[in-house]
């Protein structure tokens, strides 16, 4: 008789809540079958098919990760895990995994929570940074793509839902440790990772309690090299010496081009540590009573060191100018000289010292309590949540000058290798002696984000036939409410001049004073964006920030320098409180001789936001010519608290169905109304004003009245689990946008005043210039777009493979998405390609590949993830108004583990190993943007398990 394989899945007790009751069935009933071999799957293959079972089981459209055994997550960073998922992508952050995006919905549209509480974040906005969560501290993570009634509004991309491990989930003592040595190749820099975790129960399993630790250090290194501020140069005659060729060297005569403002090389150490703690308290006097207390605390502190310069190519006096088909100026010389034709002021060509020191630390703690109560055929569910976190973001920019004695200085630059930008000068910008002080700009940011919640859930079982192929199993039902606070504190250097410098008569810009040469040495690296070829700049200065702080204090003789002062009005907070109710119909039945399984329901939520901060009123204005220039003289109030307030509600139907065309194929249908709410930056009432020159004359600032972001979403798989494991997946979905926030800028020919009640129209005139208007930036609701992809996933065992090689697997999946904006006008700016109608955000194709084997003692793991091109920004800041684009990017990943015996496993870790770089590029491809690197990085360890 053939002998028949039943496979027993090994999944983690940590998520018995979860309906995992189909594979233990399948355990009971192999073991009624004397002729049945019984397969125990653990590690690697155990966490897939666990995560497989999720998505099998699940109400909607959802995908998971689960780790591999307690204590043991699949990556280094639960972003990084995410996005084996299908649809989801990451934002890295110096290489390391920080916001997720789901089918192009970028980190403001997905709804994160913790243990199904929503966490404080460090943010300014309401996106979620991963970087806070230690993966040792994680058991699983849920994402849903299509929501019940039941799902947390507040997310038109994804509802992600990350768990930590509970003690009564896994009863028992169990102690696990880790020690690990993580090396960047690009840095040289080995640091320490360390972790432990400590669970039991006690009073015949009524009682558990757990703790977990984990403290990780890390020095990196980024290398990098862009532009900024796309330029628009008319070639009026005098302004370009010579002829214009193209790149077939004929002489070519265009009226507008496109160049680059600055040319930016910058090398950046990094120095991370966080420090991660987590635990929980259970206590279940009965099966039907379970109690929970959690506490989670996390501090991240990141500090990064940028040594680098910066070539300015804004001044006039070119020459030797190569311009691509695309007007784009590909190569030059920049040289001192006079000024347009001839005439004016000499300029001096200089290169600019690039020195900043960013910091960040944040402190999130969160505290939870949770109550299940079972009476008979009525579940009631219990839970209350505060969160807080606290974050002080710093940025020191310091700017000086780099010049010759000679003062006749040139520069060479060319782009015609798309990759780096080629830059040759006289100036000597690798000596101290060449550098003289000059703009500096010192701020930092206090934030502080509050959260409380209450939920009150239930469930209530049925079981009520209507008729013979239709049942209401269950409703469930609930109620919640939120309120949060977000708090922006701004500090920064007070300006009286364009230096930044607070002390009287201290305008040190342009003065080229002279900076000790003890504050800057050569550059200890050799080998600065080393994969990359072309001759620029690899071994400029580095500067001592202590050092350079305390020269400008010498020189300006300010002893607070550099004396960041309060602004009150580019500080704001921002309140939000919503209330919350669904209502969930769960069914089951036959169609035809087909089982189905589904839901329908409503959610109702109700948000009321209050804005405040401090302002000024506009009183008036009178405007001048002072040597040619439109000048403004504006006459404003004091600053005072201004407050707005606003509310919505939204009623968010949806509807889930699945049908079983057999044991091991189901269909999957979903429905729903989604709504996404302004990210809290946008809604604040801070504005700032820019008022010197008639020809800048803006405002940009928030809009208080913004309503949320709405979409109706659809979708349709087609789903296939194996008996041995193996799955397959194709989900087609769209969304349909009918409300969206973008960015508008307008021209205001009667920019407002404020007579002392009210806001009335005014204009004024200069006479030489003519009527003044004012550029008006802000957010506004407008309709959407539309989202239509596809998803293919598989999961697939080779067991049938001979001996040892049946441990291994494969799994993958690839997403295609189509966008269309509904907003998008068509760009008409010289020398600039119009990005067509596609929504930002959103990459056409994506894909990820993983091969694993898991056998006896080993396992191991390579991976990898690829992105397509896509469009980042229809207007971006740092190309100065132009679309920017991230080129597709791809990166393969390592990992491996060998169990010496049931107490000690080895582990390792390779991240990017073929060294892969992120591009930016604004418009076409020949305008570089940012070219970064950020190296391979490597880490073994040991794990320890009693």
């Amino acid at each position: 008789m053939h002998t028949k394989k039943k496979l027993v899945l090994a999944i983690l007790t940590s998520l018995s809540s979860y309906p995992y009751a189909h594979a233990s069935d399948v355990s009971a009933n192999a073991q009624d079958n004397d002729d049945t071999e019984i397969i125990v799957v653990t590690g690697v293959r155990s966490s897939l098919e666990a995560a497989s079972s999720l998505k099998r089981y699940s109400d909607s459209v959802q995908d998971s990760i689960v780790a591999e055994d307690i204590g043991k997550f699949p990556d280094q960073n639960v972003a990084e895990s995410l996005q084996r998922i299908p649809g989801v992508s990451i934002n890295r952050v110096n290489g390391e995994g920080s916001k997720i995006t789901v089918r192009g919905f970028g980190p403001e549209f997905n709804v994160v929570t913790l243990n199904g509480r929503t966490l404080a974040t460090s943010e300014i906005g309401r996106s979620f940074d991963f970087q806070v969560l230690a993966a040792e501290l994680i058991s699983g993570a849920d994402v849903v793509k299509s929501p019940t009634a039941k799902t947390p509004e507040g997310s038109i991309g994804a509802y992600v839902n990350v768990k930590t491990a509970r003690p009564l989930d896994n009863p028992g003592l169990h102690v696990l440790g880790s020690i690990n040595a993580k090396y960047s190749e690009l840095s040289g820099e080995t640091s320490p990772e360390y972790s432990a975790l400590f669970s039991n129960t006690f009073a015949d399993e009524t009682f558990g309690f757990n703790i977990a630790l984990s403290q990780q250090k890390s020095d990196n290194r980024y290398d990098s090299m862009g532009t900024t501020r796309w330029l628009l140069l008319n070639n009026e005659p005098g302004v370009i010496e010579g002829d214009i060729h193209n790149l077939y060297d004929n002489v070519v005569t265009p009226t507008m081009l496109r160049h680059a403002g600055r040319i930016e090389y910058a090398l950046g150490q990094e120095s991370r540590e966080r420090i991660g703690i987590n635990t929980s308290l259970q206590w279940a006097p009965d099966s039907s009573f379970t109690n929970t207390f959690d506490y989670m605390y996390t501090d991240l502190s990141v500090e990064t060191q940028t040594q680098g310069l910066q070539a300015g190519l804004q001044y006039p006096n070119w020459r030797n100018v190569v311009v691509s088909d695309n007007g784009t100026i590909l190569s030059g010389t920049k040289f001192s000289g006079k000024t347009l034709g001839g005439t004016g002021e000499n300029v001096d060509f200089r290169i600019d010292g690039l020195f900043q020191e960013l910091e960040s630390k944040s402190k999130t703690q969160a505290f939870g309590f949770n109550s299940v109560k079972e009476f008979d055929v009525l579940t009631l569910e219990f839970d209350i949540s505060h969160s807080i976190s606290k974050s002080t973001p710093r940025s020191d920019l310091l700017v000086p000058n780099y010049i010759s004695p000679e003062r006749n200085d040139s520069l060479n630059f060319d782009f015609r290798n798309t990759d780096t930008v080629n830059l040759d000068t006289t100036i000597d910008y690798a000596s101290p002696t060449s550098v003289r002080a000059h703009w500096n700009q010192v701020s930092h940011y206090e934030l502080e984000d509050t959260i409380t919640e209450l939920q009150t859930k239930g469930k209530y079982l049925l079981d009520l036939e209507f008729v013979e192929s239709l049942t209401l199993d269950s409703i469930d039902f609930g109620i919640a409410y939120s309120d949060r606070e977000k708090v922006r504190d701004r500090f920064e250097t007070f300006h009286e001049d364009n230096c930044g410098l607070v002390a009287p008569n201290a305008d040190i810009c342009g003065e080229l004073r002279d900076m000790p040469d003890d504050i800057f040495s050569a550059s200890p690296y050799s080998d600065f964006l080393s994969s990359e070829s072309g001759n620029f700049p690899r071994d400029f200065l580095f500067a001592d920030i202590n050092k350079y702080h305390s020269a400008i204090r010498d020189m300006t003789k300010n002893p607070n320098w550099p004396n960041e002062q309060y602004n009150e009005i580019a500080s704001s907070s921002v309140t939000e409180e919503k209330i919350s109710a669904y209502s969930q119909f769960n069914l089951s039945g036959l169609i035809g001789d087909y089982d189905w399984r589904g839901n329908f329901g409503v959610r109702y939520v109700k948000t009321e936001t209050k804005s405040s901060g401090y302002g000024k009123r506009r009183l008036g204005y009178t405007g001048e010519l002072d040597n040619g220039q439109p000048l403004l003289v504006v006459e404003y109030s004091d600053s005072g608290i201004l407050e707005a307030e606003n509310s919505y509600t939204n009623w968010l139907p949806s509807a889930n169905l699945s049908i079983n065309l057999s044991d091991n194929l189901l269909v999957r249908a979903a429905a729903a109304k989604v709504m996404s709410r302004p990210a809290i930056d946008d809604i604040g009432v801070q504005t700032t004003y820019t008022d010197m020159q008639a020809g800048s004359f803006s405002q940009t600032g928030g809009n208080p009245y913004l309503a949320p972001y709405k979409a109706n979403q659809y979708d349709l798989s087609f789903e296939y689990y194996s008996d041995s494991g193996d799955a397959y997946a194709i989900n087609f979905f769209r969304k349909d946008i009918s409300s969206s926030i973008g960015q508008v800028t307008y021209l205001d020919s009667t920019p407002d005043i404020w007579d002392g009640e009210q806001y009335v129209d005014s204009s004024v005139s200069i006479d030489g210039y003519g009527n003044v208007n004012e550029t008006i930036n802000t957010k506004q609701n407008q309709s959407g777009g539309t989202i239509s992809g596809v998803e293919l996933a598989l999961q697939h065992n080779m067991d049938y493979l001979p001996r040892f090689l049946n441990g291994l697997g494969v799994q993958a999946n690839y997403t295609w998405a189509d966008t269309k904006n509904n907003n998008t006008q068509k760009i008409e700016l010289p020398g600039v390609t119009d990005p067509g109608d596609k929504l930002e955000g959103f990459a056409e194709n994506s894909y990820n590949i993983v091969a694993y084997y898991d056998k006896n003692a080993f396992q191991a793991r390579l991976a990898y993830n690829w992105r397509d091109d896509f469009l980042s920004s229809r207007a971006g800041i740092r190309s100065g108004g132009l679309p920017e684009h991230t080129a597709a990017y791809g990166q393969l990943d390592f990992s491996m583990s060998y169990a010496v015996n049931d107490n000690f496993t080895l582990t390792g870790e390779a991240i990017n190993i073929t060294d892969e770089r992120t591009y930016q590029y604004a418009d076409v491809k020949e305008r570089v943007i940012n070219t970064q690197y950020t190296g391979p990085r490597y880490r073994i360890g040991i794990r320890a398990k009693f």
